[in-house]
């Protein structure tokens, strides 16, 4: 069915083109979930990969707590990746990522093709993340807690060009029902500066105030 709707932006009104099968309110709804997950991948990416006072943090008193932060900041961000590549249809839900917008969108056939190639290069990274979400993230799959398995292996900037082929798709997505790109926000780089700007290191006397005892552990 061919769908015509608008959303309101500060700017105006985006419209999309009569001729789609998409409307513009679902493919904002998609930008904006492919752009959350961008976001995610650069906070951590900005916080814990490329932070300039990492080895300082690593080797002080909150050495614990940064590697707790590290491991909800990266399960997480994986998490929103391997979301995107959920099938459209799901027990009877629909759910919108990647495969709902390739699937449903009406594209002609050299723009289908386009977005099926990044589809799949988008695909093989994802799915190797599907057995860390499907394991530990979504589930805590019994056989894999007791054998300790280590789940998904990523090879240095594997990442970086995922999001490279996102933002191709998106702006051919958009472009087809919208018009023009949309590039992902880059501001987070911002927040993060800011963020560390605001951590001070404390003398050892300051940080230890306070600090509770560990329970007893279990026998």
């Amino acid at each position: 069915m061919v769908q015509q709707s608008d959303i309101r932006t500060e700017e105006g009104i985006w419209m999309a083109k009569p001729t789609h099968a998409l409307s513009a309110t679902v493919v904002r709804e998609f930008y904006n979930l492919c752009n959350r997950a961008h976001e995610l991948w650069i906070n951590h990416l900005e916080l814990f990969d490329k932070n300039p006072r990492n080895a300082e943090i690593t080797e002080s008193i909150a050495r614990p707590e940064w590697n707790r932060l590290f491991s909800i900041s990266q399960e997480y961000s994986f998490l929103q990746i391997v979301k995107l590549h959920d099938k459209a249809v799901m027990n009877g839900n629909i759910t919108l990522g990647i495969d709902y917008v390739f699937t449903y969108g009406g594209w002609s056939s050299s723009v289908r093709s386009d977005l099926e190639r990044l589809k799949e290069k988008l695909d093989r990274f994802a799915n190797q993340l599907r057995g860390v979400r499907n394991k530990v993230l979504s589930h805590n799959d019994l056989a894999t807690i007791l054998a300790g398995a280590r789940l998904g292996s990523l090879a240095e900037g594997d990442d970086e060009k995922y999001f490279e082929a996102l933002q191709e798709f998106v702006n051919i997505v958009h472009d087809q029902v919208v018009g023009g790109p949309c590039p992902f926000s880059n501001l987070v780089k911002n927040d993060i500066a800011f963020f560390l700007r605001t951590i001070k290191p404390l003398p050892i006397r300051k940080q230890s105030k306070s600090l509770t005892s560990p329970p007893t552990p279990c026998a």
